[in-house]
């Protein structure tokens, strides 16, 4: 009885170690995971040194050109800079020396007291006066009076670039007794002293002692 209670329990003891050691060896169960871990970054590329050469240095084709600037503008502006300060017509307004000169002239009475003879620009170049001749016949005894350009009235033809009539407020009696109107003259030194000749500069040259 004794030797197969014996028996028994060796047997028990065998078959135990086998499971024993595969208990052992087994892994630990690892707890589920909630998260996934994430993928890591990719390695950060290094942008290669621009040179010239580089695609990034090259300008971009597909960009805009610049602005050109328009041919028939810039013409018309040269065009009217080389016209600039250049009178290119006459207004209707305006008035030819030509037809002034030697026109008659009338008083408030319409009867005629003279023509004018010529016309006094100033520096700006703006008509000062015009000069009429007054009284005498064909010329002889007739006196010079200057009265202001904007005294005189002119009267344009119709449809014509000639004049019609000039009048002015002053009676043929008023410009008779108006002062005498006088040109500009340079005077010349032609005093000699004694018998000598006068120089350009006003100096008086000395007499030959032969008389020549």
């Amino acid at each position: 009885m004794i030797k197969h209670t014996l028996t028994a329990a060796a047997l028990a003891t065998v078959l135990a170690i086998p499971a024993y050691a595969q208990s052992s060896n087994t892994p630990a169960a690892q707890p589920p995971t909630t998260a996934q871990s994430a993928p890591p970054a990719p390695a950060e590329k290094t942008a290669p040194p621009m040179n010239d050469k580089s695609p990034s240095a090259m300008p971009d084709k597909a960009a805009a050109p610049a602005a050109t600037p328009d041919k028939s503008a810039a013409a018309d502006t040269k065009a009217d800079k080389k016209q600039a300060g250049f009178v290119q017509n006459q207004d209707s307004s305006e008035w030819r020396s030509s037809k002034l000169v030697g026109a008659s002239v009338y008083g408030p009475d319409n009867k005629s007291i003279g023509s004018i003879d010529d016309l006094i620009v100033d520096e700006k170049g703006a008509i000062k006066a015009a000069v009429i001749g007054v009284g005498g016949f064909l010329g002889v005894g007739q006196k010079d009076v200057a009265v202001p350009f904007e005294s005189l009235q002119i009267q344009r033809k119709q449809n014509s670039s000639s004049i019609d009539k000039i009048t002015v407020t002053y009676t043929k009696d008023q410009l008779s007794n108006a002062p005498k109107f006088a040109y500009f003259q340079v005077q010349s030194n032609t005093t000699t002293g004694s018998g000598g000749m006068a120089s350009p500069g006003g100096m008086s040259k000395p007499a030959s002692p032969t008389g020549k």
